[in-house]
């Protein structure tokens, strides 16, 4: 879709171009303003298309963004020195988030508090 709007983009810019050219030329003040006009919609479409181009750049970058997972750090298990997986996070009334992590292992279970800042 981007490689489309790129050139509708681009024949919008083409299109302004050749009606401020007519419009330099035209001897009537009417046929003058009337290309005047033109240019200025077609200038306006050109940057709508640009605007949609550029929100569908984003909205594609964003779900690239979405789809990779986030490394979490895996501590060790203070019982058996093996990884522990993130079991849940839960916010506490003092601005702090509690991680409950539970070994791979033994499941042993480890909260451990940390500091939002």
């Amino acid at each position: 879709m981007l490689q489309k709007l790129s050139e509708h983009i681009a024949g919008c810019w083409a299109r302004a171009e050749d009606a401020e050219r007519r419009a330099v030329q035209a001897s009537d003040a009417t046929v003058r303003a009337d290309n005047e006009r033109l240019a200025q919609s077609w200038r306006h479409l050109a940057r709508s298309y640009e605007f949609v181009e550029s929100l569908e750049r984003f909205l594609l970058d964003a779900g690239k963004w979405r789809a990779a997972p986030l490394p979490l750090p895996q501590p060790p298990c203070p019982k058996c020195g093996q990884g522990m997986r993130l079991l849940g996070i839960e916010p506490t009334m003092d601005d702090r988030d509690l991680f409950t992590f539970e070994c791979t292992t033994c499941a042993h279970l480890e909260v451990i508090g940390d500091s939002v800042k």
